[in-house]
């Protein structure tokens, strides 16, 4: 390996890097929750629709 080559640490870092944004999506962070947001449903198990609730939907108004 050129290790005393500038353009091999450059390359190097370069796939240090991607490696590590391709590893970040697949291994999980510890202490991190995930997006875990409000579910909004249409219809429930029974196939009746939902029930409305009266509490304003985040982000409007």
């Amino acid at each position: 390996m050129p290790v005393g080559d500038w353009q091999f640490w450059v390359v190097s870092l370069i796939a240090a890097g991607a490696a590590a944004m391709m590893l970040r999506r697949v291994v999980p962070v510890p202490g991190r929750r995930g997006r875990a947001g409000r579910t909004r449903v249409r219809l429930t198990v029974s196939g009746r629709a939902a029930a409305r609730s009266s509490s304003p939907r985040p982000g409007r108004g």
